[in-house]
């Protein structure tokens, strides 16, 4: 009995789904003023009640191309800094060219592998006996002198800096060419021992190597004078001086052959 009752009421319910949707059909089939305006009504009812779909579906567009947007920015910012970086290497490497052209010394461009050790003051840089590098030849950048290698492999060289603490180099400095040691002492700086105290020795003037050393060819610049005291109970001037390589950001250096 039960099943005749939900049989009947379905077909109930089926009949009336087709009433309704022969009835719209023939309704809105009629071409006449009121049906049109009844569609535009129910136009109307229906962009209304879809607004919110469409308003999250848009937010979501927005999102979706922001972080697009986004990810794009980042592309181009680092190929930027890329960029950058190439043509910043390719001024450098200009200038390498330039000096390495009008300096007497023979020079071996070289690439420095590693920062120095705060321990050891040391570099290591991509070349070695399979270049003709041997033991204690000067490297140095475009500003003055770096250091020396100390231990040649067949592809890489140690160099020790020139800040080390027992590093020493013989100087000429001043119009009368006066002898003295470079000695450092800490940091980018150190002083010149030996300098006699009867030379006229101002600051800013340049050491340079003196040529008496067999390592160390005569001209290459060491250091910067940034102070001198003669009034000490010494025989010679007490001279502070800034060694001019730049030994903080380097990439490339030269060994004198």
């Amino acid at each position: 009995m039960k099943s005749n009752w939900i049989a009947l009421f379905h077909r109930d319910v089926l009949a009336l789904c087709i009433t309704l949707l022969l009835s719209l059909v023939l309704l809105f089939s009629n071409k006449s003023t009121f049906i049109e305006s009844l569609e535009a009504d129910l136009m109307d009812v229906y962009l209304i009640f879809t607004s919110p779909q469409r308003w999250y579906k848009d937010i979501l567009s927005t999102k979706s191309e922001n972080s697009l947007l986004a990810q794009k920015a980042i592309q181009f910012q680092l190929l930027y800094s890329q960029n950058e970086h190439y043509r910043v290497e390719n001024d450098h490497l200009r200038k390498m060219l330039n000096f390495a052209s009008t300096t007497p010394l023979s020079l071996l461009p070289t690439n420095i592998t590693n920062r120095h050790s705060v321990m050891l003051q040391s570099i290591v840089i991509d070349v070695g006996r399979n270049q003709d590098i041997r033991k204690n030849l000067p490297v140095i950048d475009m500003m003055g002198l770096m250091g020396k290698t100390i231990s040649v492999g067949e592809n890489a060289t140690k160099v020790q800096l020139i800040t080390d603490k027992n590093y020493r180099v013989s100087i000429r400095i001043g119009g009368e060419n006066s002898l003295g040691i470079f000695i450092p002492t800490h940091g980018k700086f150190g002083i010149l021992e030996g300098v006699r105290k009867s030379m006229n020795l101002k600051n800013g003037e340049i050491a340079y190597t003196s040529g008496i050393s067999d390592i160390y060819p005569a001209n290459i610049p060491v250091a910067r004078v940034i102070s001198v005291n003669s009034d000490t109970d010494r025989p010679f001037k007490e001279v502070t001086v800034e060694i001019l390589a730049d030994l903080q950001n380097y990439n490339y250096a030269f060994v004198v052959q």
